[in-house]
């Protein structure tokens, strides 16, 4: 496609004049500076911050822990369950009016609980929608697919077939008559061993199947080697009948269920196609449809591998067998994989583009203390048909954070710092509703925001996964070590460490990994740089994207008991309230020292495979020195307030041995003290006689300091030149991977420079992503 940065000078000038100010992400004085009454917008909620003179001067009678107490008291499980049967009663794709009217209901549930500025934010970004589409293999014989998902029995909302009819978002329209070829995952190197064996897919229609990358990148690597259409298939090796019985006997994808999704290209930029770095507000410029560079230029459509087998077949005998070039070409149908070029199909694709509403639900609480900085939690909304496990488990488990944060705020409770949480929408699309939202609000929340939380895709089993921050990590962990495994009573921290425990610096710890792409925290922590964590529950799934992704296959399958939505709820709450009420945020930059180092060493193997002259490669390891020195002194600072705070409240707070009920011993349960004035926990944290109960804390500016520091620090990751060819993206390191999408690739712009051979280029790159790093430390160490 080229250098976006050629295709969008205009939006970029206008972002750049309203937007992260530099100054603010390279000093974290200007940021700290912020402090002065801000507000955080209208579409944040109607929120003032107290006047200088009195932040800090008394600390509201809430700790994280008796917030968290009463927060876990208000979980009902049979509520998640409840909710998750509404979401999932109908179809609500974005920017239909049921997912509307869901945005509404949402609202309407928060604002009775007790949540306070509920609102919904509107963005209007380019959307399309099927008006016709077919697929026919005229020769050697004839075949034509029905597209479309037949009724399960007992499934209900099955039975309406084409409630939603099979297609991809972003398609363009086309009317391909083509040979077909096969071209395994579609990767530019699958299309390389294509080429290598004299096979030609010009003008031809592609076969590929799901799995290895991003649908979209499928589009794009076939739209590169010249093909005239593609078509994607869910192969069983992946998620069908090889793994297992399929749905309803099972929970793996039968024969017709298809995978929708987008294509649109991630490589460029999220969100809105048409309003790169600027918000896709109802006036907002727009690029002509024609020149964004995030849009395929030929048609996709998706198919089931029932539909894809007689389409295989007609290739038999022509190209190459596919097991030659690579054993992973072979796929789990019973037929043997060729490929091609051989048969005949036509495609016809008939997609309405639309410039159409989406709307974002928010509700905001504000902070007792600090009002002016804010934890975000969010999950989307919208769905590709019903979507329970994506996204209802997960829009199931905010909802009812929300309610009962609600409930708490009716009867007193109040955070330290400002909550906002949001349900998104249009994320299917290409994280569209998180994405305008951050663009539209970039600056300030480049003043406010400390942390992002997301869910996504939140429970298809019981495997619990967390991708974060490496700043986030440990906090994740931490929240897991109070809430008990359903299934095994263990708390979830020992199944996970068991799982996938890694050895770290400082011990055998749960693997957390990177995060890429995929999902709505991508604007919040690669484009402006505020620390992210998603957290879920997996398991056997193969109802993705499909019609059979209902309430049934999650009542039979996913989460029976619901005891994992609970369960989720409950690891977000111990993730949130410690953001929101800890007078010093439970951040810790020591954990990327590890991580950064293990990734200037791939530089350093990239480099010597590449055989590469590279004068500033060692400049990368001793700015990561100089960032651990940094990071190691700010958890020294942070400690020591935290052991000041615990010595100056002294809560009564009980350790109980897990040997009896399962919960890791050290594990902090507050003792119910006596009656509780506000009947939320009934749990009143005792004060040493020595302090009264809202002591003054003189020390409140260092904790201040410390804190701008915990709370914004990953901004000193934030290159605003971005990567090269991908300038939306600005994280020095962490990206999604130009070819892969929905996997992180770290110190991305070092390693495309490898891959270009530019020697030159990548001795720039790595001396700018070194002096970043020793930026970053500077903000640390400020």
């Amino acid at each position: 496609m080229g250098d976006a940065s050629n295709t969008l000078p205009e939006f970029k000038q206008i972002h750049e004049m309203h937007a992260l100010a530099a100054a603010a992400i390279a000093v974290l004085a200007a940021v700290a500076a912020s402090r002065d009454a801000l507000s955080l917008t209208a579409s944040l909620g109607p929120l003032t911050t107290l006047p200088a003179a009195t932040l800090g001067t008394a600390r509201p009678p809430w700790s994280a822990e008796r917030a968290i107490a009463a927060f876990e008291r208000g979980v009902d499980r049979s509520r998640l369950r409840e909710t998750l049967r509404n979401l999932t009663a109908v179809a609500h794709i974005a920017g239909s009016d049921a997912d509307r009217a869901q945005a509404e209901a949402i609202q309407a549930e928060w604002a009775a609980a007790g949540l306070p500025n509920t609102h919904i934010k509107t963005y209007f970004p380019l959307l399309n929608r099927p008006v016709s589409r077919s697929l026919t293999l005229l020769a050697p014989e004839r075949f034509e697919a029905t597209l479309r998902e037949p009724a399960v029995d007992g499934d209900d909302t099955s039975r309406d077939e084409e409630v939603v009819p099979t297609f991809l978002g972003y398609s363009p329209s086309g009317n391909v008559t083509a040979e077909l070829v096969y071209a395994n995952f579609g990767s530019p190197a699958d299309f390389a061993a294509l080429a290598a064996r004299g096979i030609d897919v010009r003008g031809k229609i592609v076969l590929v199947r799901y799995g290895s990358a991003f649908r979209g990148l499928k589009v794009r690597a076939a739209e590169l080697a010249g093909a005239a259409a593609v078509l994607i298939y869910s192969d069983p090796a992946e998620d069908g009948f090889v793994r297992g019985p399929v749905y309803p006997d099972g929970p793996w994808r039968p024969p017709l269920a298809v995978q929708r999704g987008s294509i649109m290209y991630p490589t460029f930029y999220e969100g809105d196609p048409l309003t790169p770095f600027v918000a896709a507000t109802e006036n907002a410029t727009r690029l002509p449809q024609s020149e964004a560079p995030c849009l395929p230029k030929i048609p996709a459509l998706p198919i089931s591998y029932g539909e894809a087998k007689p389409f295989l077949a007609a290739l038999k005998g022509h190209g190459v067998a596919a097991h030659t070039i690579a054993n992973d070409w072979q796929g789990g149908l019973d037929i043997e994989y060729w490929t091609g070029p051989a048969g005949k199909a036509h495609l016809f694709i008939d997609n309405e583009f639309a410039v159409k509403p989406i709307w974002n639900t928010m509700a905001v609480i504000e902070g007792a203390s600090e009002p002016d900085r804010a934890v975000i939690l969010g999950a989307h909304r919208d769905s590709w048909v019903f979507g329970a496990a994506d996204p209802g488990s997960a829009t199931s488990v905010v909802i009812e954070v929300g309610r009962v944060l609600g409930e708490m705020h009716k009867r007193g409770w109040r955070p330290d710092r400002t909550i906002v949480i949001a349900t998104w929408d249009g994320e299917e699309y290409g994280l569209i509703g998180s994405t305008e939202w951050v663009e539209d609000h970039v600056e300030i929340l480049n003043k406010t925001a400390v942390a992002y939380i997301n869910l996504d895709h939140g429970i298809a089993g019981d495997v619990f996964r967390a991708a974060a921050s490496p700043s986030m990590a440990n906090l994740v962990r931490q929240a897991t070590k109070g809430v008990r495994d359903p299934n095994s009573g263990q708390s979830i921290y020992k199944k996970w460490n068991r799982r996938v425990g890694v050895d770290t610096p400082e011990g055998r710890v749960p693997q957390v990994q990177p995060l890429g792409s995929g999902s709505d925290y991508v604007a919040f922590l690669q484009h402006i740089g505020i620390a992210a964590v998603d957290m879920r529950f997996t398991g056997d799934e193969g109802i993705y994207h499909s019609n059979y992704d209902s309430f049934n296959w999650m009542a039979k399958f996913g989460d029976p008991t619901w005891k994992y939505h609970e369960a989720l709820t409950l690891i977000t709450g111990r993730v949130l309230l410690p953001l929101a009420h800890d007078r010093v945020l439970p951040i810790d930059f020591v954990p990327y020292v590890h991580e950064l180092r293990t990734y200037a060493k791939d530089v350093a193997a990239a480099l010597g495979g590449a055989s590469m002259p590279v004068e500033w490669a060692g400049r990368l390891d001793a700015s990561i020195d100089v960032f651990e020195k940094a990071a190691r002194k700010l958890r020294k600072e942070a400690d020591h307030l935290r052991r000041d705070d615990a010595d100056e409240d002294n809560v009564v707070v009980d350790a109980v041995d897990g040997s009896g009920d399962g919960i890791d011993a050290g594990v902090s349960v507050l003792t119910v003290q006596g009656g509780s004035d506000d009947g939320l926990a009934g749990i009143v944290p005792q004060q040493h006689p020595k302090h009264p109960k809202h002591p003054k804390h003189p020390k409140e500016p260092k904790h201040r300091a410390v804190n701008d520091k915990l709370g914004f620090g990953e901004r000193g990751f934030i290159d605003m030149a971005g990567i090269p060819g991908r300038e939306w993206y600005r994280h020095v390191v962490y990206a999604p991977g130009e070819w892969s999408g929905y996997g992180a690739e770290m110190f991305p712009a070092i390693h495309e420079a490898i891959r270009r051979g530019d020697s030159a280029g990548t001795n720039k790159i790595i001396a700018s992503v070194a002096a970043t790093l020793r930026r970053a430390a500077g903000m640390l160490a400020a």
